[in-house]
């Protein structure tokens, strides 16, 4: 779904702002909810554990998604020294988002699957826009780069000295990335969009066709 299509068809306007605002709330409420119940408020100073979608976009993140069918939320502030065991914590908060993802995903994906005869076609469309999105969401924020979610977890895979360096120039890692999508190099039909089709076929057990 082009930005073109969504400034011509109302509805594709309506779906994809619909699920847009969906998967990105629960993404970064999540992480917000999770490092709270885990000692950490400093998310909840700043107004994020709630689904007002209003504080979890990010206006590049979402241009991003529109443009090229990726993005990424406002970035949660979380404070390790907070937690018990900081490593855990920040692992378990950062999993909380694609985990809130994948949720979704199973949850509108298996009302699609089984009850679809009983939806009209709009609403068909709108909830297979939602799995999709939330799907893209998931697997994007989990590429192992910084500042991405997957970064926490490749911070307990390898020494602490070599993940520091690394960090240090993930932002370069992750523009190098959307420079080689700009240049029209599959990087991303590759590692986001392939397994979230994959995904999407397993749970509604059709193909994603003409969604994005």
């Amino acid at each position: 779904m082009l930005i073109s299509n969504l400034l011509t068809d109302p509805w594709a306007f309506f779906s994809f702002a619909i699920a847009l605002l969906v998967a990105f709330s629960f993404h970064e409420a999540s992480h917000a909810f999770v490092a709270l119940k885990l000692g950490d408020n400093t998310a909840q100073g700043d107004g994020r554990v709630n689904l007002n979608p209003l504080v979890h976009l990010d206006p590049l993140g979402t241009i991003f998604l529109l443009t090229l069918g990726f993005g990424w939320g406002k970035p949660v502030r979380i404070n390790p020294n907070n937690f018990n065991n900081p490593r855990v914590g920040s692992l378990l908060s950062a999993l909380a988002g694609p985990g809130a993802n994948f949720f979704l995903a199973i949850i509108f994906g298996l009302a699609l699957r089984f009850f679809s005869p009983y939806f009209s076609a709009n609403l068909s469309s709108l909830l297979s826009l939602i799995v999709f999105i939330n799907l893209i969401l998931m697997i994007f924020n989990l590429i192992p780069i910084p500042p991405l979610d997957g970064s926490n977890i490749l911070e307990l895979l390898v020494p602490t000295q070599s993940y520091i360096a690394f960090a240090k120039n993930g932002t370069y890692f992750l523009f190098a990335l959307i420079l080689l999508s700009f240049l029209g190099i599959p990087v991303f039909e590759t590692i986001v969009y392939a397994p979230a089709s994959w995904i999407y076929h397993q749970i509604i057990g059709a193909e994603v066709l003409g969604i994005l």
